[in-house]
């Protein structure tokens, strides 16, 4: 199993990695980072893979410089365009996305081919016939992830934008991760017409978007309702409505939902104890924080700390 992106015009390679079988790895997540800066272009390439799931994050600056991406195994592909243009060839068809848009391939290779006159960035997902086998138990076949491109629904765009954002390490990375992928499976394979019709403007989406981040990027002291709405530029109704549709989460059932995974991820990770990691997930009283934890995991926060 193989990966390659190279220079379109002069084939040189720029990135290239051979992967195990099904890409069994040797960590609960394995990673791998590139950055390199030439005359006409730099290049960012980031990826994670684990049993059955490679995630790359590719994003790249260039003056006039073509570019070429080849996975050639088969594979289930999910290709979201977050910036600038993407050609892509599966197969024996051909087609074009730009930012917003995504391309589904079922069970073979796929290549990409981009110019970067001024920005792409995109983020591809790959699973293995084997695992979406598994994972589907055979059920969803490939009239339910069709060759063909159209436009992320908000629900999937807020999914990959975790994908893209994610922050955890060790075993709670791969948790995460995989119950992502899960989420974008069970949207596909719901097919529901809702999901392109949430009735939210881009300017609302971005709105909202900023206010997940600031959620985000303080748990200790977290903004109210209303102060986060101001922040963010929007209405505190329009923010309470759009920011479920998004994320499927009310604002403060996201912010419990950050508070509890971080607290496990410390707990399991670094040698604090639980008034310690109270503190820092934001809750005054070690107490309610014990309650919460051990209503989320049906665990007390002192076990995790011991084993």
């Amino acid at each position: 199993m193989e990966l390659k992106l190279s220079d379109y015009t002069s084939g040189k390679s720029v990135y290239q990695r051979g992967y195990p079988e099904n890409f069994d790895g040797q960590h609960d997540v394995d990673t791998g980072e590139y950055y390199t800066e030439e005359q006409d272009y730099q290049i960012h390439f980031k990826e994670k893979w684990f049993d059955g799931i490679h995630i790359s994050i590719v994003s790249v600056l260039a003056k006039a410089s073509s570019f070429l991406f080849e996975i050639g195994h088969n594979h289930i592909g999910f290709l979201y365009c977050l910036d600038g243009t993407l050609k892509v060839r599966c197969g024996e068809n051909t087609t074009s996305i730009s930012k917003n848009q995504q391309f589904l391939t079922f069970n073979l290779p796929l290549s990409l081919t981009f110019n970067a006159s001024d920005t792409v960035k995109y983020i591809y997902i790959q699973l293995t016939s084997s695992y979406y086998q598994k994972l589907t138990n055979g059920q969803f076949k490939e009239e339910l992830l069709t060759n063909c491109k159209f436009n992320t629904p908000l629900q999937i765009n807020a999914i990959v934008q975790s994908l893209v954002n994610q922050k955890y390490s060790g075993r709670i990375k791969r948790l995460f991760l995989e119950s992502k992928i899960y989420e974008l499976i069970i949207c596909y394979t719901q097919r529901n017409p809702d999901l392109a019709k949430i009735s939210l403007k881009e300017e609302d989406v971005n709105k909202i978007l900023l206010a997940k981040k600031l959620v985000e990027s303080d748990l200790q002291n977290p903004n109210s309702l209303l102060e986060l709405s101001r922040k963010a530029g929007i209405n505190d109704y329009k923010l309470k409505k759009g920011f479920k549709e998004i994320t499927g989460h009310t604002v403060f059932g996201y912010l419990y939902k950050l508070r509890m995974e971080k607290a496990h991820s410390i707990l399991t990770n670094e040698k604090k104890t639980v008034n310690e990691v109270a503190f820092l997930v934001g809750y005054k009283n070690p107490q309610h924080f014990t309650v919460a934890f051990k209503k989320q995991y049906n665990i007390l926060p002192g076990s995790l700390n011991k084993s």
